[in-house]
């Protein structure tokens, strides 16, 4: 059984982070290979598995990534996370369903799709002095902007927003403050964290922006926190990512990461054998059938 890692077409080779878990899995008999995902054929050879790493243009090809994930529902276990996972995870909208469930999550206001998002009236109704508008299928913060009242939309952000549909949130000034917590979990179990920190004058965390991660030991609660956000996903998933900003209020939600998250193994490199171990196993489990 041969398990390859999905990138994309700009940059089909692995990170740095991934390359620790590639050698990982190697030295568990694992066989890996690296594609671009939309090179790799869902009903293909039905000795090979796939696991999402650096598909890091679907949001620019929703529709066609929907596709081809939902191809795989065919097969059984032959792409992780799974179809239904993924596919559940590729639309923020997911975030309210958690909320339902109690899961906090800065105040956050939801924009259909084909309705261009209006600051004027959106801060007139909310009273806020600042905000986050994101479009609803993004990744990397693309398309993500920090609006004030005076704020005018260009023509590009506005059809981007609109195009999706859109998340209103309220900016929490902690992002800037005490940054980002990333906690990742493998197999049900938690493995590592790091906290992003912003660029000064940035909101957003990405190291294309500037942002800068380090490893951290994360507090009892925040690990809580996650493992909570976790029993509230309606599907299976074998590794995750789970965003938070300790905000004064206390942890908030900013993003579940179950489609293609950076898991920083460059960070935590002996974590990777954590991943390779679940993933070697899933492979382990498919050889034998």
């Amino acid at each position: 059984m041969n398990l390859v890692l999905a990138t994309h077409r700009e940059s089909p080779g692995l990170t740095p982070s991934d390359a620790l878990l590639a050698r990982a899995l190697e030295s568990r008999g694992a066989p890996v290979t690296s594609a671009p995902w939309d090179s790799i054929e869902p009903a293909g050879a039905p000795d090979q598995c796939v696991c999402l790493r650096s598909t890091w243009d679907y949001h620019l090809r929703a529709p066609e990534f929907r596709a081809w994930v939902s191809g795989f529902r065919a097969g059984p276990d032959r792409l992780w996370n799974p179809p239904d996972t993924v596919l559940w995870n590729l639309d923020k909208d997911y975030l309210r369903g958690l909320e339902r469930q109690g899961i906090p999550l800065p105040i956050t206001h939801w924009l259909p799709a084909g309705e261009a998002p209006d600051p004027g009236a959106l801060f007139r109704a909310t009273g806020w002095r600042l905000a986050v508008l994101k479009p609803r299928v993004s990744a990397s913060a693309h398309g993500t902007i920090l609006v004030t009242p005076e704020t005018a939309l260009s023509g590009e952000d506005a059809a981007r927003l609109s195009r999706s549909g859109a998340l209103w949130q309220e900016f929490i000034p902690e992002i800037r403050t005490r940054g980002e917590i990333s906690l990742m979990f493998f197999g049900g179990e938690f493995s590592h964290a790091v906290c992003k920190q912003v660029a000064p004058g940035e909101f957003r965390v990405q190291p294309h922006l500037g942002g800068e991660a380090r490893r951290i030991d994360a507090a009892p609660e925040l690990r809580a926190f996650g493992a909570r956000v976790l029993r509230a996903v309606p599907a299976r998933w074998v590794y995750a990512r789970v965003d938070v900003v300790h905000a004064e209020r206390g942890p908030v939600l900013m993003e579940l990461e179950l489609v293609e998250p950076e898991l920083f193994f460059h960070l935590a490199p002996e974590r990777a054998d954590h991943l390779a171990e679940c993933l070697a196993g899933l492979v382990g489990q498919n050889s034998r059938r």
